[in-house]
């Protein structure tokens, strides 16, 4: 008789949330998100970048312009967000560049209504990625949309999330019709500044990506920064939009851990100060 014994022990412990509960000036309230209860350390892990994605080399545009003071497109527009769940696989670089897009094209009515497009083409496809295992650039993903595209999810639904399996790239859809790919006209790295990127949150959605400590596996609700831990990974998220609350400024984040998590899905982070690196490289693309 063989016993399997995992080596990977539960990535929550009740030991680090009473050291959370205890810290001093804490702007979010920690405890164990039902997303990963359960979850070794490994399958925590799974769901982020084994490393931060590089900043990208090409150029930084400061967009100018006169923003207001708080922003969010969960008010200006939210029939056009959709939170979704990446699951096991390291997929959140797709999930975030396609979320983006999905949103944008949205916002500037170039679908009807909300069109869910197809990250499993994209995390399936794109040979400048590496699947599940992640990418070391978030200006990879942009790159396919502009030179390739991408179907709707219709046509090629998410399947590597239970798995952790990458799966080979389709050449029809599930229902064995043909392809049809849509793509962005361009896209540009618009985090020169703070004020840059609420310019470009004006214009739409915003791929971003920061490291991932231990204590953000506890966030349940409220403005995170970080206050405990060791690096665990990279993620790959979009800024939605901005505000300010008991004179702490933030951004307006959408993750990819399914609604039950954080605040219906979504987080707020400190802003203007890069965070985590959150403010280091990040994508609007043009629809």
């Amino acid at each position: 008789m063989f016993v399997v014994v995992s080596l990977s022990q539960e990535f929550h412990s009740h030991s680090v949330l009473e050291l959370l509960h205890n810290l001093p000036d804490l702007t979010w309230s920690p405890g164990f998100p039902a997303h990963f209860k359960g979850k070794s350390e490994d399958q925590f892990r799974s769901a982020l970048l084994p490393f931060i994605p590089y900043q990208s080399t090409m150029q930084k545009t400061r967009l100018l312009g006169a923003a207001p003071e708080a922003f969010s497109w969960l008010d200006a527009k939210p029939h056009c967000l959709k939170v979704r769940d990446q699951d096991l696989c390291g997929a959140c670089w797709a999930f975030s560049s396609v979320g983006a897009f999905s949103d944008n094209r949205c916002f500037h009515g170039k679908d009807a209504a909300r069109v869910t497009y197809s990250e499993q083409f994209m995390v399936s496809c794109d040979m400048g990625s590496s699947g599940c295992g992640g990418t070391h650039y978030l200006s990879a993903p942009q790159k396919f949309l502009k030179k390739t595209g991408v179907p709707t999810e219709e046509c090629v639904s998410y399947k590597s999330g239970p798995t952790n399996i990458t799966g080979k790239c389709p050449s029809k859809c599930d229902d064995g019709s043909a392809i049809k790919l849509v793509k962005s006209v361009t896209f540009e790295d618009v985090c020169s500044n703070e004020e840059s990127i609420k310019v470009a949150l004006t214009q739409g959605s915003v791929q971003t990506g920061f490291a991932v400590y231990t204590d953000f596996g506890y966030y349940m609700k409220g403005i995170y920064q970080h206050k405990y831990g060791r690096q665990e990974g990279g993620h790959a998220v979009t800024f939605v939009g901005y505000g300010q609350e008991n004179g702490v400024k933030y951004w307006v984040v959408r993750n990819s851990w399914g609604e039950t998590w954080g605040e219906n899905g979504y987080f707020r982070i400190l802003r203007g100060v890069n965070e985590c690196g959150i403010e280091d490289a990040c994508y609007l693309s043009t629809v």
